[in-house]
């Protein structure tokens, strides 16, 4: 969908390119995500895509057409923008300022309406409420979602977002990345984004390209990344937790243990030692008639029980539980917490799937590590 082939920029006065021979693609309905240090190039490639700059040298391809070979307010038009301060205009309402590509490009007045609600709906914003308002009776969380839905308003193939998350607080950041992601999965657009926060890069795009000094130094999958860098530069940016930031791309499927005894707090105690005695597990999954879980009971406390029934009183609650889409640092964070080595994982409506245990994430890890690592050359091979 957009592709860069040996892209150049100079600026007159400069001793080196902004951007350096930058060749690479991005496939369509995929986030690609430039970072890098600043003055590495990032935001000047990404303005380049809809001739804010224009390159020195080089060919952009949009949907297999050079940019230079179109007039630039069609192909704007064509593209949405999203920036840092949302760049509202501060004397059009909520609605104008969706509606700006829409008139422009001459739709009537009752699509133009439809779509604006619809879109205000889609970024989480209700249109009876903020339709009216003008950029300044908006928090900072609400501009960036109005200028989400002014890059959508179109309906365009592509997006490009310069910093888009970056000048409100922590915790907003987070939730706008996470309604944007969710957001994404439903429109599917091919989007350039730039951003000088690896965390985000790592969460945010299907491939990064990592700059310094105006050059392409990575473009790989988060997961390659952060297990094969291509050289110190990299490896020093994405920072020594890169271990840490790896677990926050694995979902707790992978290291899920499924094969588990499941008794119902029912259950006569000869049942309960016959579950025990038919696995090396120290723990039995207990559920109620509904097969909602309650709980567990120990391999030791089971063996202390002497009446028929009276076993079921040493039944523990699990201190918490996981979602099947939480993560393995959402998993390793859990048990951090509550000083425990597994944890159960659960679907919304209660029905246990398995266990997730910390021997087992460090296991994966270490393993993912060793198959990302370059075979040695074997003996006479070149080095």
């Amino acid at each position: 969908m957009i592709r860069f082939k040996n892209v150049t920029k100079r600026y007159p006065g400069m001793v080196r390119s902004a951007v350096d021979g930058l060749s690479l693609e991005v496939n369509q309905g995929e986030t690609c995500v430039f970072v890098g240090p600043s003055g590495c190039g990032k935001t000047t490639t990404l303005k380049m895509v809809n001739r804010i700059f224009e390159p020195t040298s080089g060919e952009i391809l949009v949907n297999g057409e050079n940019i230079l070979s179109q007039d630039q307010d069609t192909l704007r038009q064509g593209i949405g923008y999203v920036i840092q301060k949302t760049g509202l205009f501060p004397h059009y309402t909520v609605f104008e300022n969706v509606a700006t590509v829409p008139r422009l490009l001459g739709w009537d007045h009752q699509r133009i309406n439809s779509r604006v609600h619809e879109l205000l709906r889609l970024v989480g914003l209700d249109p009876d409420e903020n339709a009216h308002k003008y950029p300044r009776e908006l928090s900072g969380g609400q501009s960036q979602r109005v200028g989400v839905a002014r890059a959508l308003a179109a309906d365009p193939p592509v997006m490009l977002m310069d910093e888009p998350f970056g000048a409100v607080d922590p915790i907003t950041r987070t939730q706008l990345q996470n309604e944007f992601l969710t957001l994404q999965q439903k429109v599917r657009k091919t989007i350039c984004f730039v951003t000088h926060d690896i965390d985000e890069a790592i969460k945010m795009g299907n491939r990064i390209a990592i700059m310094n000094n105006g050059r392409l130094v990575q473009y790989d999958t988060p997961e390659k990344l952060l297990l094969a860098p291509a050289d110190d530069f990299v490896a020093e940016f994405i920072g020594s937790d890169r271990s840490l930031k790896v677990l926050s791309l694995l979902p707790v499927p992978k290291v899920l243990k499924r094969q588990f005894r499941v008794v119902k707090e029912t259950a006569e105690l000869e049942t309960v030692r016959a579950s025990f005695d038919a696995t090396e597990r120290n723990r039995l999954v207990i559920e109620d008639e509904n097969s909602n879980v309650v709980g567990y009971v120990t391999r030791g406390d089971a063996g202390k029980a002497s009446s028929a029934r009276g076993w079921n009183r040493f039944i523990k609650p699990f201190p918490t539980t996981l979602p099947p889409e939480a993560t393995l640092r959402d998993a390793l964070a859990v048990m951090l917490q509550h000083d425990v080595g597994a944890i159960p994982v659960m679907e919304h409506t209660r029905k246990f799937l398995g266990m997730v245990y910390l021997d087992d994430i460090r296991s994966y890890v270490g393993e993912a590590y060793q198959e990302s690592e370059p075979e040695p050359a074997g003996e006479g091979a070149p080095s």
